[in-house]
């Protein structure tokens, strides 16, 4: 008889040591989750502030040409599907006016950045938006220098005063690694 409770006692055994050994899928689930998500690129569109008014060349600080408004539109509809986190400008006006669209689009607040503090708005993209989505206005004299400072080559080798068009968009891996695409936008 006692080979008869012996038995069961091996099988229970048995069994248990089976489920101690199989792996926790939760905690793998979550190992692989946090992996994927290091892995995303960080994606930032980088634009020139849209037409602004010079018609007082004393005014510093000048709002948007209704040009510049209708381009502004135009950089809403161009990011229209893009999942964007954050919005940057300068403190001008027209750097501001230029994200207000996509800004009232999506609900995001416009963040203000120092236009030639090209490492920090680099840190604080790696550091805050790892994996995000990023729109940033600045300025002719500031859009070329930012993308070196993000770790691209420079797509044009200046930014003339009438030039509104362009649209930079930087891809940063996950080494740090640096792609950049020139495209055109509202006209």
């Amino acid at each position: 008889m006692k080979h008869y409770l012996r038995f069961p006692l091996l099988l229970l055994l048995l069994v248990g040591s089976l489920f101690a050994c199989r792996p926790n899928t939760a905690d793998s689930d979550v190992t692989a989750a946090a992996e994927q998500k290091v892995a995303v690129p960080t994606t930032v569109y980088l634009v020139r502030h849209a037409e602004k008014d010079i018609s007082n060349p004393s005014d510093e600080n000048p709002d948007l040409t209704l040009a510049g408004k209708a381009r502004a539109e135009a950089l809403r509809s161009l990011l229209d599907g893009e999942q964007v986190h954050a919005l940057y400008a300068t403190k001008y006006i027209r750097t501001i006016n230029t994200l207000k669209p996509l800004a009232e689009d999506r609900a995001l607040e416009i963040r203000q950045y120092g236009g030639h503090d090209f490492n920090g708005i680099r840190e604080k993209l790696l550091q805050e938006h790892r994996g995000q989505t990023v729109v940033i206005a600045g300025h002719s004299n500031t859009l070329l220098p930012m993308i070196e400072a993000l770790g691209a080559k420079r797509p044009v080798s200046d930014i003339a005063d009438s030039e509104y068009n362009y649209v930079f968009k930087l891809t940063i891996d996950p080494e740090n690694k640096t792609t950049v695409e020139l495209n055109q936008f509202g006209g």
